[in-house]
């Protein structure tokens, strides 16, 4: 990634990315728990909730905060993206970056009408035998989150030492394995946004390694959820192939297994807990942290090169 003409870190856009970052966090947390706890449809009409900043309920009932505060949560984050694109163009000097900032911006609006049209287009709204057309926008939905925080991380990590100090050379195996995990590992938050979306989650009842791996059930939703916890074992071995590949500089290797261990652990937990939402929304985050982390190193390998 060529990104002259070089400039020193600006620790201004350091922090306002970094406080983004976190704050996108928070809104992924909140979009992750309304799907887990079935509250995406908590208010009929968008972009007001029930016509209202402020609905009668929405601190009361869980189903109604769930949604209602991930729609704040997300204006806030709308906000952020503004200011990162505005700031950019004003005082980056890298096209790159700046031309980074803008798909940012690019991504959130995108995001917005998404998670809009999921609620407008919901057979709760429109009527009708099935509900495609809304599943359909909650899986881009999901799955734009994802790139939407990757985007930003990437930006993020543009303002640190770390990237303005690679200098070492990454190899051609560094590279391709970098990209296979990388593509690979989109798959499975695909299969996991169908599968999470349809609510076609295979649960565990007993814990066996067997029935952890080879879903007990038939038709579509053991595809999908074969595809989604076999992709992600093969994923997890890339990961590991290319966190371990190279000069192995701490800071790939340590976060990247690190990350990856807790995520595993936590997929396990997801289809043995049925009744916990807490585990499958943190297990979409740290998801989300580790897609983020691996997409900056790929990021980071072809700006050394």
């Amino acid at each position: 990634m060529k990104d002259s003409p070089v400039s020193l870190p600006n620790p201004f856009l350091k922090w306002l990315c970094l406080s983004a970052l976190v704050w996108a966090v928070l809104v992924l947390q909140a979009g992750g728990f309304t799907t887990s706890i079935r509250a995406g449809m908590a208010f009929l009409d968008w972009p007001l909730s029930n016509g209202s900043l402020n609905p009668p309920g929405w601190l009361t009932e869980i189903d109604k905060f769930a949604e209602h505060s991930h729609r704040l949560a997300a204006t806030g984050l709308g906000l952020f993206c503004i200011a990162i694109a505005w700031t950019h163009r004003r005082w980056e000097k890298r096209p790159l970056i700046r031309q980074a900032s803008y798909l940012l911006l690019g991504l959130i609006i995108f995001q917005g009408l998404l998670g809009g049209l999921r609620v407008l287009l919901d057979q709760l709204n429109i009527g009708g035998d099935g509900n495609f057309k809304a599943v359909s926008f909650a899986i881009g939905h999901a799955v734009n989150a994802q790139l939407t925080i990757a985007v930003l991380a990437v930006v993020a990590m543009s303002h640190t030492k770390l990237w303005q100090n690679s200098t070492n050379h990454s190899t051609r195996f560094e590279i391709v394995s970098g990209w296979i995990s990388l593509i690979l590992l989109l798959s499975v938050i695909l299969m996991g946004a169908v599968m999470r979306q349809n609510h076609f989650t295979l649960w565990a009842t007993q814990p066996t390694t067997y029935e952890l791996f080879i879903p007990n059930g038939a038709g579509l939703p053991q595809v999908i959820n074969s595809l989604h916890r076999g992709g992600a074992l093969l994923a997890g071995i890339l990961v590991i192939v290319f966190a371990l590949s190279g000069q192995r500089p701490a800071h790939r290797w340590i976060s990247l297994l690190v990350l990856l261990t807790i995520q595993i652990t936590l997929g396990i937990l997801s289809i043995q807990l049925p009744l916990n939402p807490h585990v499958r929304t943190i297990h979409l985050v740290i998801g989300a942290a580790l897609f983020s982390t691996l997409c900056a190193q790929v990021a980071l390998m072809h700006r050394r090169n």
